[in-house]
């Protein structure tokens, strides 16, 4: 069981989880975060036991019990634009955790919303945008990393892994999430901040970036490869075309897909 005694000594941010929430068992903490009639910013809901987490697509993010992190985070900007961009910097934040751990793994991003190690998925996030009217109320951003999980059902197989599966060791989760939300709070106020040195940051670590690639539109395959740009600093996809203009995708039904 997740010891937030423990986690509360670790904790060493200035905002970003000082209030915790701690189920056994929900269907997705995104869903939960949803319903809190008061949003704290920075609170963490957290799920020993997600039994319908969400992740991009409406595709299911299935969770050993007690032995991942499945959890979402509260903000509460004044705007939610650029949300591609929170996303990955989130993203971000969990690779540059993770590959502190690992001396000899390949990890990066793959947009819109994935961390992969190894050619494996090891996170995937799910951001939502809730308002009160035409004003912001919330934005929330759901996630979930492999921790200490060793096994996985059938397709998952193939497409998964964890951290101790790729390390062997246990991992302690509280210490890991105390580093997690240390980084993401320093990665959230970049991007409230508008920095363009975090989109500097993040295109190198994703999956493609200045080769050249094929994109799925809605489920529909273009049939001319373009060069991936990465991103601007509005959190848009950036491609160079055949023609070599820039094309600029803002929503996020696009797949980035690499030989």
């Amino acid at each position: 069981m997740f010891d937030n005694k423990l986690f509360q000594q670790l904790l060493d941010t200035s905002w970003v989880g000082h209030e915790l929430i701690l189920l056994e068992e929900i269907d997705s903490t995104n869903n939960y975060a949803k319903q809190i009639a008061r949003a704290v910013p920075g609170t963490i809901i957290l799920a020993e036991d997600q039994t319908a987490g969400k992740g991009q697509h409406k595709k299911a993010w299935d969770s050993e019990p007690e032995k991942n992190l499945t959890f979402s985070i509260i903000f509460t900007p004044t705007q939610a634009d650029r949300i591609s961009l929170l996303t990955l910097a989130c993203a971000s934040a969990i690779e540059d955790v993770v590959c502190k751990h690992f001396e000899n793994c390949s990890i990066d991003l793959k947009w819109p919303n994935d961390v992969i190690c190894d050619g494996k998925k090891i996170s995937g996030l799910l951001t939502e945008v809730i308002h009160n009217g035409n004003k912001v109320d919330r934005v929330i951003v759901g996630i979930g990393l492999n921790v200490n999980q060793e096994r996985f059902e059938g397709e998952l197989n193939k497409t998964a892994t964890s951290m101790k599966v790729i390390s062997g060791k246990e991992e302690s989760r509280e210490q890991l999430l105390c580093d997690l939300l240390v980084r993401i709070e320093y990665n959230y106020q970049r991007w409230v901040n508008n920095s363009i040195e975090l989109v500097k940051e993040i295109n190198p670590k994703l999956q493609g970036y200045g080769n050249w690639v094929t994109l799925e539109i809605d489920k529909e395959i273009l049939p001319d490869k373009t060069k991936f740009l990465g991103m601007n600093e509005l959190g848009s996809l950036q491609v160079l075309n055949k023609e070599l203009g820039v094309d600029t995708f803002s929503y996020e039904q696009i797949r980035v897909l690499v030989d």
